[in-house]
């Protein structure tokens, strides 16, 4: 009986501390999400920090030379980029290919894509797509679109979100943070 009162005492004490600390003045605001640091090399030997993209909105673009959706995605980024850019947008394509830049600079002039181009790492797929060593796969391409402020206020997964493949919806999302 008394192993039953000490399990429902601390029981009530873990969901009071819970509500409590769910309920303070340090809870952030629903999707505001600060988008982790990273920093990466670009296919052709540059270096992008997430810091040198503040005050812009970001796409980010993970995605493999292979990935036929991505195929059909990219080139539609591009004319995003091409037309929003001029007004503080920014898309960035990060690769996970395993041949890194011997994959992607072909592909990159097959489709015309002039938005920077990075070679992602295991640390910006743990960081943004939540992977893990135990749960190492993602469903490309996926996207997350970053706001001025350097929150993630969108995440778009082919066969789950539209937003992957159809460049209007994913242009509403884009042009009110412009």
């Amino acid at each position: 009986m008394r192993n039953r009162w000490v399990l429902v005492t601390c029981l009530a004490v873990a969901l009071c501390a819970a509500g409590a600390s769910s309920a303070g003045p340090l809870q952030k605001k629903a999707g505001q999400e600060p988008a982790p640091y990273f920093i990466l090399p670009t296919w052709d030997g540059q270096v992008i920090k997430s810091t040198s993209l503040k005050g812009q909105v970001v796409l980010m673009a993970f995605f493999q030379t292979w990935c036929p959706d991505c195929q059909r995605t990219n080139p539609l980024l591009e004319k995003l980029y091409r037309k929003y850019r001029d007004r503080g947008f920014v898309v960035l394509g990060i690769s996970h290919d395993r041949g890194k830049a011997k994959d992607v600079e072909p592909y990159i002039k097959k489709y015309g894509l002039t938005y920077p181009i990075l070679l992602g790492d295991f640390s910006i797929a743990m960081n943004y797509l939540k992977v893990s060593p135990q749960r190492p796969n993602f469903s490309i391409p996926y996207l997350v679109l970053v706001d001025r402020k350097g929150n993630i206020v969108g995440r778009f997964v082919e066969g789950r979100n539209e937003e992957t493949h159809d460049i209007r919806k994913l242009e509403a999302r884009i042009t009110p943070l412009l």
